[in-house]
């Protein structure tokens, strides 16, 4: 038995949680692994090669504005100096997929900004936007990889 259209995965089936308590006004969440790399010149190849020489984590996290959690934490970082590094723990879970569960926990997560005031006459629903770093990840469930 192949792939079938009901093997896709619903977005909405998943959750987020910081430092294992769950936010629940998220909307979105994408983290990217980016690998580093150098060029490198072969003598008698007219093509550049490259050469991985690490990697960077990078996302974004969205959420409806409903606590004043990053403006605080971004705070205490200006008035304290005391950075703060979290965790993030994401699951997806759609049970009509039947691709069973991926889990991935992000560690060292680090906010690049906050947006402090963001007022809007137009917006139904006010989000913020949390661009981030992050130093290591791990995989402790994943999805099927075969179809039966």
């Amino acid at each position: 038995m192949g792939f079938k259209a009901q093997n896709t995965i619903s977005g909405k089936e998943g959750g987020l949680f910081i430092d294992g308590i769950e936010v629940a006004e998220v909307k979105t969440c994408e983290a990217t692994v980016e690998k580093n790399k150098s060029e490198v010149n072969v003598m008698g190849r007219r093509m550049t090669g490259s050469k991985t020489t690490g990697a960077k984590g990078t996302g974004t996290l969205t959420l409806y504005k409903v606590t004043s959690r990053f403006v605080k934490m971004i705070q205490d970082y200006v008035k304290t100096g005391k950075d703060p590094y979290f965790s993030v723990q994401t699951y997806i879970d759609d049970k009509a997929s039947g691709r069973g569960t991926e889990r991935i926990t992000l560690k060292d997560v680090n906010i690049d900004s906050v947006k402090i005031v963001g007022l809007d006459v137009d917006s139904e629903a006010l989000e913020e936007e949390i661009p981030f770093t992050f130093e290591d990840f791990d995989v402790p469930e994943s999805l099927k990889s075969t179809f039966d």
